[in-house]
């Protein structure tokens, strides 16, 4: 059975008006596809519409005058609604039938109707705050993101596509690697300052492909492949230029970090290859143990106990947001050596963990089977 949807006359707004970067009933359509929906009805919809190639559905009209009680589908909704980019996927799975704007909403899940240019304002916040993640670190949630976020609402209505995002954000990697790898110790603020931008910028590719609806294998694993190599560059980098200022351990401890983050980088992306079908995203596999997070952090309002506490303070501190950061507040006063030997013990342990995977319990679960 074609799973359907219906969008219903008369619109609320102007459905051609641009929230986020896209028209409103542009929007509608991809986030009833991105839930699956095969077809949608679309009333009053004129010949030549919405010829766009993201679009794989099928549209068609749909007589205005047809009784509601007539209308067989799985969603429907008024055309011109702006709601959060999850709710369409959220009630199909959950076998809601029936009207958005009467679906029991949560976790700030709901519908803007965005009639006027302070309601759509209200409905770009809705979409930009449904990008957080509960898989973003400490650092990430509390400095990252407030700022991608920012710059990704400035360039939504741009031609700017999420690889351009992507590429760009790994130049200023690439500016730190050179910067501290031929000036030295003496260039590590400068270079600490670039690699935060990266780490910033680094969040607008995907914030742009969600809200764009724009993806691609390739954009997943150009932003995995370049991620690692700037880990990578930045770490020998850093080693080399406290080498060459007389730190004695860190051409061992540099060596011993890029072996252990090779190792894992290997694991990884074989993981990606056989468990995560060919995907160059992290979330298409789940290693024995981790968590499934969703895309809204959800509070339990269960206190957490001292050991948790702590267990999710270490996973914190060895994120990829939380060791770029660490080098910044290192060059400033001084302690990069310190900053070496923490990302040193976060490579062994990465290494260690995902090698010993492979070789006790094979290969990572598919992200939708891990659970099971």
């Amino acid at each position: 059975m074609t799973r359907r949807a219906i969008l219903t006359s008369p619109s609320v707004g102007d459905p051609s008006a641009h929230v986020a970067g896209l028209s409103v009933l542009l929007r509608q359509l991809l986030s009833f596809q991105d839930a699956g929906i095969e077809e949608v009805e679309v009333e009053g919809l004129t010949n030549g519409e919405l010829q766009d190639p993201r679009l794989t559905l099928r549209v068609i009209r749909a007589p205005a005058d047809r009784p509601a009680g007539e209308r067989d589908a799985l969603l429907t909704a008024r055309i011109g609604l702006v709601w959060h980019r999850l709710l369409p996927r959220r009630l199909v799975r959950s076998g809601y039938r029936g009207d958005i704007e009467a679906a029991p909403l949560e976790n700030g899940e709901f519908v803007v109707a965005p009639v006027d240019a302070r309601a759509r304002r209200e409905a770009e916040d809705m979409l930009l705050a449904a990008l957080l993640k509960a898989t973003d670190g400490l650092i990430s949630r509390s400095i990252n993101r407030r700022i991608s976020l920012q710059v990704t609402r400035s360039l939504l209505e741009t031609s700017l596509t999420p690889n351009q995002m992507t590429a760009i954000a790994a130049l200023f990697g690439l500016a730190a690697i050179v910067v501290v790898g031929w000036g030295g110790a003496a260039w590590f603020v400068p270079g600490a300052v670039l690699l935060q931008f990266q780490s910033i910028l680094d969040g607008c590719d995907g914030e742009i492909s969600r809200l764009k609806y724009i993806r691609s294998r390739l954009g997943e694993w150009l932003d995995q492949v370049l991620d690692d190599a700037v880990n990578l560059g930045f770490f020998v980098a850093t080693g080399w230029a406290l080498h060459r200022a007389g730190w004695g351990p860190a051409l061992t401890l540099t060596a011993i970090g890029a072996g252990f983050h090779l190792t894992y980088q290997v694991a990884l992306y074989a993981a990606l290859i056989v468990s995560g079908g060919g995907s160059g995203s992290v979330a298409s596999i789940r290693w024995r143990g981790q968590k499934d997070h969703g895309d809204i952090p959800h509070a339990t309002g269960q206190p957490r106990s001292l050991w948790k506490a702590i267990k999710e303070t270490l996973e914190m501190a060895g994120r990829r947001d939380f060791f770029t950061f660490l080098y910044l507040p290192a060059a400033v006063f001084g302690v990069m050596q310190l900053a070496l030997a923490w990302c040193t013990g976060i490579f062994v342990l990465s290494g260690l963990a995902s090698s010993v995977h492979w070789l006790v319990f094979g290969a990572p679960a598919p992200a939708a089977k891990a659970k099971s």
